[in-house]
């Protein structure tokens, strides 16, 4: 398992000409998983969150002052992909607090995130609890206003790959019983979009 790379400024750089790069597809591809801290870990009781222009990995409160650990969700379709090493890259857009460091884990497919997470928390077992099964890849401080990266090794990347082509990352904060108030804000597609920026990607060598 490999430490993760800081990469200074806000844009990616441009692919080599051997280089492949999947990127974000749409809106409902990425985002969080939100649970009520005050049930964890026994029961995940919160809410899936797609459509926003951040993911919260951490924990923060809600406007109601509740208390909600926050898990971020990324899905690539990777249907060009043969073989070899993939590296996942994202920006942290900001810190609050001094959450500790940020653990990366290739899970399975989670499928389209919902366009809407409702307003009363819900029972979201089934994709926090993904993270079981996961393999973990890296781990990193990142940040603010950086992008960073993590390398996903070629068998990580063959055991998780569905047969539709498509890699899953959840980002996880290494110590969740920490207080709130302490979480990062990483990109999303909407995020990307709404500043014509580069969304969160995966890239390998042809």
């Amino acid at each position: 398992m490999m430490a993760g790379v800081l990469l200074p400024g806000c844009e990616k750089k441009t692919a080599g000409p051997t280089e492949k790069v999947a990127e974000i597809k749409i809106g409902t591809d990425d985002g969080c998983v939100s649970a009520l801290t005050h049930f964890l870990p026994d029961a995940a009781y919160g809410f899936v969150i797609s459509g926003f222009d951040r993911a919260s990995v951490g924990v923060a409160l809600s406007g109601g002052g509740d208390s909600l650990t926050g898990r971020a969700l990324y899905r690539f379709d990777i249907s060009d992909w043969n073989d070899g090493t993939i590296t996942f890259h994202c920006r942290c857009i900001s810190r609050t607090g001094a959450p500790d460091s940020i653990e990366v884990y290739v899970i399975d497919d989670f499928g389209s995130l919902p366009a809407s997470p409702g307003s009363d928390p819900q029972d979201v077992s089934a994709t926090w609890n993904l993270l079981n099964t996961g393999v973990k890849v890296g781990e990193i401080s990142p940040i603010a206003g950086n992008w960073f990266e993590i390398s996903i090794p070629n068998a990580v990347v063959q055991e998780k790959k569905t047969g539709e082509g498509y890699l899953a990352i959840m980002l996880k904060l290494s110590n969740e019983e920490i207080g709130a108030d302490n979480a990062y804000d990483l990109s999303t597609y909407e995020y990307a979009e709404s500043r014509h920026e580069n969304k969160p990607y995966l890239a390998w060598n042809e």
